[in-house]
């Protein structure tokens, strides 16, 4: 029995590192305790060797140096899995995409934009054709706004959008009311669209709308 002791000795350390590892997740907590194994390793091979020997341990020494290593490459492992917004599938589960929705980083991000600035429905099939202005029920602040973070987060050329075409302009503002005359029956702005767009990294209206 006392052949295998060493070993049950390493098992259970192995095991109680694992147990750590998902206990400990402050980055400046895994950061202390992994200097100090780092630190406690090299001691006790070199200023303890008499008894780390007799107690055929020596592999305990390594497994604490190499177990503060990993602390310390990983000291923000938890930390940036809780700030990494999550994708809008997870962030609203009940949300359908139509089949052959493109789901490319792209898109991804298309999607998060619009579920923040806008909001997605959670019950409703969400296809290349829903409209901001007729589906989602964007009005012009909201589109302006939005439009705004697109041109941002994208380096997208608006080129030739015209915000009347698909928005009426707020309620409350004359002058835009004014500007906005003659426009007529607005178009529907498309999920599409916006995708197509920042795929050229332009805005062709014309083409934008024929295409979608």
């Amino acid at each position: 029995m006392t052949e295998y002791a060493p070993w049950i000795t390493l098992i259970l350390l192995v095991a109680l590192a694992v147990w750590l590892d998902k206990k400990m997740q402050h980055p400046a907590f895994r950061t202390g305790v992994g200097l100090t194994l780092i630190v406690v390793g090299p001691i006790l091979v070199f200023g303890s060797t008499r008894w780390i020997t007799e107690l055929q341990s020596n592999s305990v020494a390594v497994l604490a140096f190499s177990y503060g290593i990993r602390l310390l490459i990983t000291r923000n492992k938890y930390h940036l899995q809780r700030n990494c917004p999550p994708h809008p599938l997870l962030r609203a589960p009940t949300m359908n995409l139509a089949p052959n929705f493109p789901e490319d980083p792209v898109m991804q991000q298309l999607l998060q934009l619009l579920h923040e600035e806008i909001g997605l429905p959670k019950h409703k099939t969400i296809r290349l054709q829903t409209s901001l202005n007729f589906d989602l029920g964007c009005d012009g602040s909201e589109a302006k706004q939005f439009m705004e973070m697109l041109e941002q987060e994208f380096a997208l050329d608006l080129g030739d959008y015209d915000t009347y075409r698909y928005f009426n302009p707020p309620l409350f503002d004359v002058f835009l009311k004014r500007r906005a005359k003659g426009h007529g029956e607005k178009f529907p702005l498309t999920i599409g669209m916006l995708y197509l767009a920042i795929k050229t990294n332009s805005w062709d209206t014309q083409t934008l709308e024929n295409l979608s």
